[in-house]
């Protein structure tokens, strides 16, 4: 389910690239109430792009993850602009590994099956979890940003599990990207009201 990648890169992208991550993780503005909400596979996911209504939304399921043999579909938006976005949820159906390390590793492998180079991968918070920001320049010299996190992330026993992970990536703009990865928000069954943007501090808010 990746965004398509095109020819060899440059110097000036890996510019691109720390200047965007930058701009995302210390003058992104805090997360707006959001005008959209769409469900995947369940759940409900809200996102505010401000502004900008200029864009389609597109749904389908997908193979994508295969834990213990069984294959586990993502439910996918796709938000179809001038270029595009895409949310997509994936449940497990039981509790996984949801470490920084294995996070990480499936953003790298997301970056990777799009031919992407020049990786780089940051630690942030999404909806108020932990989450890994990657960027990689494609093939054309452009950006791909993909973003992991789990939405029901909890300790048990001294370990990290999750059941549901979010997956975000985007070829549209750094301003169009930012809105969407602060202001999303995934609601489960049963905890709607708590955690989210809603119930971060302002400490843990990405500010402007």
């Amino acid at each position: 389910m990746g965004i398509a990648a095109g020819s060899a890169g440059t110097a000036m992208a890996k510019a691109v690239i720390s200047a965007l991550v930058a701009y995302l993780i210390i003058f992104a503005p805090p997360a707006m109430a959001a005008e959209e909400t769409v469900t995947l596979g369940g759940y409900q996911v809200s996102f505010d792009l401000g502004n900008y209504t200029a864009y389609a939304l597109e749904f389908e399921e997908v193979p994508y993850a295969n834990v213990d043999g069984e294959e586990h579909p993502s439910s996918v938006c796709w938000i179809r602009g001038d270029r595009s976005m895409m949310i997509a949820l994936t449940d497990y159906g039981v509790p996984v590994e949801a470490t920084s390390s294995l996070t990480r590793r499936a953003v790298t492998l997301y970056l990777t099956n799009a031919e992407c180079k020049n990786l780089q991968t940051h630690e942030i918070q999404i909806d108020g979890k932990p989450a890994i920001l990657g960027l990689g320049e494609r093939p054309s010299g452009s950006i791909l940003i993909c973003a992991v996190f789990w939405p029901d992330i909890r300790e048990v026993n001294g370990s990290l599990v999750a059941q549901v992970d979010c997956t975000i990536a985007s070829e549209e703009s750094a301003e169009l990207t930012e809105r969407l990865l602060n202001s999303i928000a995934v609601r489960l069954p049963g905890v709607a009201e708590e955690g989210g943007a809603g119930a971060m501090s302002e400490s843990d808010r990405i500010v402007l």
